[in-house]
């Protein structure tokens, strides 16, 4: 019943992906037609790419100058003392000008051609009160976006899970945020393309494959395991694109306690993706993309707000792409689409997300397996295609999820959040499933088959939070409960006896056939927990002591051709403490926190066959120091996470007496040093060590996958002689990985060169963004990563280029 139900595509899917095209194709029509219009504009309505640094005025206005050439006149005493915020936008110089001065007494003139800046005139009613600004409760819901820092790539907060949106000055954690900016600059056609700015967060996968995985601190997070907007399981099964969020929310370290549980455990850290939500400012945005070889793409992005005070907003987002990519063999196909409708009243919000995504990928770059007792082949060339081009993914996915907050008074404000999703994947393959190197000369051997699955999933947060003054100690404190209901069904299936091959020249083969059957159930996952954290702030909030636990279910049906024979029923409490302090600019925090995930079953090869070991807990120890330049930041980490595995001891039962071990060092900067230039990115040093191997046989050896040299640096310079003209450029290099838990073999360091520039500009009075990336601009062979006894390919020399307009 279920296979039936989730492989057929409804009229109203059909109708949906109707109009979607059409609003793309009309989108692109009336992009096309304002981008080939000539610029003509007057002087004063020029609009200028200013990147104006927070400090002093004077420094501020010697930028602008810069920036807009123009000659300004001041007097040192007049700005002397005066300091202003960071002005980072697309604004014509009186704009620009009047957003620096509003606030400090002074104004702009124009006298015989000369632009001064004078004392702004008094009021002649000097009686009248001043004008009071006053803002609404409602502004301060959680659910509030972050705003950017300096440079505009990263915000000033990040979701901390029960926490809600804190500083990222003022957590005790390792945390980042990128934003919706940064995501369309870069291009980004999938969320590893984000995170991967992170040298602690690289991606497993290969680029044009069927799937993406990261690795935070040397441990893997799933696609499954990414939340949105703090609720697990609602993500499309192997690959996300980041066009429905604005903030992408990075959490490094295994803090079960602030998140929860997400499926299938937590070891290195969170991903937490936040949905767009309509501005102030009406959006109206369409981006016209070109991907080599040949695909090409529109995103459409309209958002309104309306009613009294703005309350109500809708923001629609639609994508289509398609075409081949510049891998040999292959062409892929995406269709997503997203609504979201918001209200913000005075002590009641509330949100509803809906997205869709349908992704067929033909000829998707494979995984290979391998197997031991000789040195890994050299990568192929990474435009070569060793998979055949009938080998495809498909997968269609949608949720939707729903939130109410209510602000009882400013001191207590309660939360629903609720979510159901589904969807669908079938693969065919003789390659990730199938596909294995036999020998150093790169042959293998291969087996076609097929793969059909569903998941079903519903799940909902319940909480509080609140603040208490408790004489001169803040207590600010958050309640929770969670539920996460998983149901899951799939099917393999052989369609041809094995046979041979080799990576380096792989024919086109005939296509054979498969079919299935009925598609049994294989999986029912139930999580449940209960958390309490409160964070004291002593020396007014200067010293912040953050304490919390959380009690955390994990239940997992065993199944047996479609029957349930047995369950995984455990439970475990997971406690975090952390402490921060701030003494000026710098911030110096320690933490201890833990991560939960579901302990093995026994194989059927055991003698304690069927026997549950306890859950796993990952532990981490961590301390730091944070540096707030006001226009840059600079973080510093030291790290150690442990985390249990299982191995079959000599009198062959399944045991959890394995243990990994990675020690490291983070070092990162963000925003922007100096005005028009932006950096993003840092270094990662990992010691990855068995520390408890079977028979003590692999101790103080490296654990697979695990380079221990990661850098990587994404910069941005603005042209000032051509307002408007950025040049963006990304170094990734990572050191040697271990393939083997012997260290018999591994895959060797690569790094590769990015290159790019934008442009924005205004035609017919309309703001348009040009960009160009070229990625792996050397076209460096590689292997990406070795992570769960496979390889995956590295990226070719890809060309993306885009054309946004505002309209």
């Amino acid at each position: 019943m279920h296979a039936s139900t989730h492989r057929k595509k409804s009229s109203l899917k059909r109708q949906f992906s109707t109009a979607l095209h059409a609003a793309l194709l009309t989108g692109l029509a009336s992009g096309l037609t304002v981008a080939s219009a000539v610029p003509a504009y007057a002087e004063e309505s020029r609009v200028y790419d200013f990147q104006l640094p927070a400090g002093k005025l004077a420094d501020a206005l010697n930028a602008l100058a810069r920036q807009s050439a123009v000659t300004l006149t001041f007097d040192a005493a007049q700005v002397q003392g005066k300091t202003v915020p960071a002005l980072k936008k697309q604004l014509t110089r009186e704009q620009a000008l009047q957003q620096l001065l509003k606030d400090t007494g002074l104004q702009a003139k124009t006298v015989n051609g000369a632009t001064i800046i004078v004392p702004r005139p008094v009021s002649q009613h000097s009686d009248t009160l001043p004008e009071v600004a006053v803002q609404a409760s409602r502004n301060q819901s959680s659910g509030d976006l972050p705003a950017p820092f300096a440079g505009g790539q990263v915000a000033k907060a990040c979701r901390m899970g029960i926490l809600g949106n804190v500083d990222i000055f003022k957590t005790p954690f390792s945390s980042q945020s990128f934003t919706e900016e940064f995501v369309l600059d870069q291009q980004a056609r999938r969320l590893a393309d984000i995170v991967a700015v992170d040298p602690s967060v690289r991606s497993a996968m290969a680029e044009y494959g069927d799937s993406e995985t990261y690795h935070i601190r040397g441990f893997p997070l799933f696609t499954n395991q990414v939340g949105i907007n703090g609720l697990y399981g609602m993500t499309e099964l192997r690959r996300i694109a980041p066009d429905f969020y604005e903030r992408v929310d990075v959490l490094k370290g295994p803090a079960s306690m602030l998140n929860g549980s997400s499926p299938f455990g937590v070891t290195g850290g969170n991903i937490n993706l936040v949905s767009k939500r309509a501005g102030d400012t009406p959006l109206n945005r369409f981006t016209a993309s070109y991907i080599s070889d040949s695909q090409f793409g529109g995103h459409l992005d309209l958002g309104r707000r309306f009613g009294e005070d703005n309350a109500w907003g809708v923001r629609l987002n639609a994508l289509a792409r398609d075409g081949d990519t510049p891998i040999s063999r292959q062409s892929d196909r995406m269709y997503i689409g997203s609504l979201a409708v918001d209200y913000r009243g005075e002590k009641l919000t509330a949100s509803l997300d809906i997205a869709s995504q349908d992704r067929l990928t033909k000829g998707y770059s494979a995984n290979i397996v391998y197997d031991r007792g000789f040195a890994l082949p050299r990568a192929p060339k990474n435009d070569k295609n060793f998979v055949n081009d009938w080998e495809f993914f498909r997968g269609d996915s949608n949720y939707w999820m729903t939130k109410l907050e209510y602000e009882f008074d400013p001191a207590l404000t309660a939360y629903l959040n609720y979510g159901q999703a589904r969807g669908n994947e079938e693969y065919f393959y003789a390659g990730s499933q199938g596909r294995r190197i036999i020998n150093s000369a790169g042959d293998f051997t291969a087996r076609a088959g097929g793969y059909t699955g569903w998941y079903e999933v519903a799940t909902y947060e319940l909480g509080l939070r609140g603040h208490l003054q408790l004489g001169s100690v803040s207590n600010n404190y958050a309640l929770t409960y969670t539920g996460f209901d998983r149901t899951a069904g799939g099917l393999t299936v052989n369609a041809t006896a094995p046979y041979t091959g080799n990576i380096y020249q792989s024919p086109n083969l005939p296509k054979p056939t498969v079919n299935y059957g009925r598609i049994p159930q294989n999986g029912d996952l139930q999580l449940h927990s209960v958390g309490l954290v409160n964070t004291f702030g002593f020396l007014q909030d200067n010293l912040l002591l953050t304490v919390g636990a959380r009690h955390q279910s994990l239940y997992s049906g065993i199944f047996a051709a479609g029957v349930k024979t047995d369950a995984y029923d455990e439970s475990r409490v997971t406690p975090t403490a952390a402490l921060l302090a701030k003494l000026g600019d710098y911030s110096l925090y320690g933490n201890y926190s833990e991560g939960l995930s579901q302990g093995a079953v026994a194989p059927n090869t055991a003698a304690n066959f069927g026997e549950s070991l306890p859950p796993f807990v990952a532990k981490q120890h961590e301390i730091g120091v944070k540096y707030n330049a006001g226009t840059f930041g600079v973080t510093a980490a030291v790290f150690q996470i442990t985390q249990p595995s299982s191995f079959t001891n000599a009198a062959n039962r399944l045991v959890a007496d394995g243990e990994q071990r990675n020690r490291g060092l983070e070092l990162s900067t963000f925003g922007q040093p100096f005005s028009g230039v932006r950096l993003l990115g840092g270094v990662t040093l990992i010691d990855p060590e068995q520390t408890k191997t079977q028979n003590g046989l692999n101790d103080g050896k490296d654990a697979v996958g695990v380079p221990k040299v990661s850098v990587v640096i994404n910069g941005e310079y603005d042209i000032f002689a051509v307002p408007g003209l950025t040049l963006t450029g990304r170094i990734s290099g990572f050191g040697e990985a271990q393939a083997d838990i012997a260290n018999t073999q591994s895959i060797p360091g690569w790094t590769t060169f990015d290159a790019g520039a934008r442009y924005a500009t205004q035609i017919s009075g309309n703001k348009v963004t040009f960009r160009a990336n070229i990625m792996n601009l050397a076209n460096k062979d590689y292997w990406n990563s070795v992570s769960r006894s496979f390889i995956t390919m590295g990226a070719p020399r890809t060309a993306l280029i885009s054309a946004t307009i505002d309209f």
